[in-house]
């Protein structure tokens, strides 16, 4: 089935970029494989790896016809890859996966299923955390007794109109644009900010959901998050680590609801904060360095609190930290720097005794 501009109806297009990802690849492209919905192409956007990313994605393409392969001579970012996915897709509805991450074998069969349904343009599915372990129990199960040996139980789904999704979705910590499928009509005219390196996907469902009839839901672990310990959340300070704190800020001068502001405002305390634990492991000297950074942080910080509900809607634990850090933000600084270092020095020794 085709509509104008090549484009097929029934098709998922799944756009995964990647960078240097030798190491994991396989195991998400093997569980696309696996999909027993089978009207997809896989569309790999390498971004110049120096690994054999390259050469695996080759390989792959000449086993399967439904697997294209991109790739561009320069490392641009995620935004960029899934970017590029999407003007080369073909499919009538987009799927977005992260190159370490894999999909359960119904995921996209049980996805489909909800958008098909009248009014709904996004539909999506719950993820669990997984380590490659996890992976491997999973491919030998399937190997030994096929896909139908999993567990397939019904999961009620949840149904609302796209412009509550702020509320009941990005504000409740749903901010992922992957593990949902979307129409590409809704999708049509958005696009990843690529000057965003943190919070790019939480602004592009802000956007795109907006813009909704209706977003389906369901509780069903579909999507596999990799739990990489190589991953951007737990890589030392870098200035791009701040772009969290202007995603949050983005969304934030938009909102006109005082509920959906105060909650927004707790989140980016709490965005705030995140940016100070990570300033805080540099040594003194790299802090220096960060030393604008830090009074950026300050400031909004300062800032935010003026908004009624912001700090009352922080857990207790965030409310002492921001509390500290309002009062003397260096200070905070050193005594986290301080208590991270004793930790781990206790951790080693209890290492050693054992």
């Amino acid at each position: 089935m085709e509509t104008s501009n090549n484009i097929r109806s029934d098709l998922i297009s799944i756009i995964v970029p990647v960078y240097n990802g030798e190491a994991y690849l396989e195991r998400c492209i093997r569980s696309v494989l696996l999909q027993e919905y089978e009207a997809w192409e896989l569309i790999l956007v390498d971004g110049g790896s120096v690994d054999r990313t390259l050469a695996i994605c080759r390989t792959w393409q000449k086993k399967d016809d439904r697997i294209h392969v991109i790739h561009t001579q320069e490392n641009h970012g995620v935004s960029r890859g899934r970017n590029t996915g999407m003007e080369s897709a073909k499919g009538d509805h987009l799927f977005f996966m992260d190159a370490d991450d894999w999909i359960m074998p119904d995921c996209l069969s049980r996805l489909y299923e909800q958008v098909r349904e009248p009014e709904v343009d996004i539909a999506g599915c719950a993820f669990r955390q997984c380590t490659g372990e996890d992976w491997e129990l999973l491919y030998k199960e399937i190997r030994k007794n096929g896909v139908e040996s999993l567990i397939r139980e019904e999961c009620p789904r949840h149904l609302i109109d796209g412009r509550d999704f702020l509320k009941e979705g990005i504000l409740r910590q749903d901010t992922r644009c992957w593990s949902k499928l979307y129409r590409r009509q809704l999708v049509a005219g958005h696009f990843f900010r690529e000057d965003y390196t943190i919070g790019e996907d939480m602004l592009f469902l802000w956007e795109v959901s907006s813009e909704a009839r209706k977003i389906s839901s369901s509780s069903y672990e579909g999507y596999c998050y990799y739990r990489n310990p190589s991953g951007a959340m737990r890589k030392p300070f870098r200035a791009s680590d701040m772009d969290q704190i202007r995603c949050w800020q983005t969304v934030l001068e938009s909102l006109q609801d005082n509920e959906d502001i105060s909650r927004c405002a707790s989140i980016l305390l709490v965005s705030c904060m995140l940016v100070a634990g990570k300033l805080a492991l540099l040594s003194r000297e790299q802090r220096k360095q960060y030393i604008e950074l830090r009074r950026q942080c300050s400031r909004v910080v300062e800032e935010t609190m003026r908004i009624p509900g912001a700090y009352e809607g922080l857990e207790r634990g965030y409310r002492l930290k921001v509390s500290v850090f309002r009062a003397a933000p260096d200070g905070y600084l050193f005594l986290y720097h301080s208590l991270k270092s004793m930790f781990k020095r206790n951790k080693r020794c209890r290492f050693v005794r054992k």
